[in-house]
């Protein structure tokens, strides 16, 4: 069962892909079971506010939480080794998209 991270704003299925990794404001995380939508959690993000050095950190958070796949519109630089490391697939996805929309392009190629 894939744990899914999409950086968001309010968070949920019907919030749209946050332009920013480290600086959203929440991370929708679901959770798939066969292509399907377990379970869905809205987790703040910590780190948001910090003045710098924040992508290694959420990283960090989001290989705590368990995640195996981040849907991000960006790329961390410093945050990517350690997402890696951590065994966490890094999937492009357009800032703007509907989580829901993003999730649905994920499950077709899972």
């Amino acid at each position: 069962m894939p744990k899914v991270a999409v950086p968001t704003s309010k968070g949920g299925l019907d919030d749209r892909v946050h332009e920013s990794l480290v600086r959203a404001e929440t991370f929708t995380v679901v959770e798939l079971d066969g292509g399907n939508i377990k379970e869905v959690q809205v987790i703040e993000n910590p780190y948001r506010g910090e003045p710098h050095g924040a992508g290694p950190k959420v990283a960090l958070f989001l290989v705590n939480l368990g995640v195996d796949v981040l849907l991000t519109p960006m790329e961390c630089p410093k945050g990517k080794p350690i997402l890696e490391a951590g065994g966490v697939r890094i999937v492009k996805v357009k800032a703007g998209k509907r989580v829901e929309e993003a999730l649905r392009s994920l499950r077709s190629s899972l």
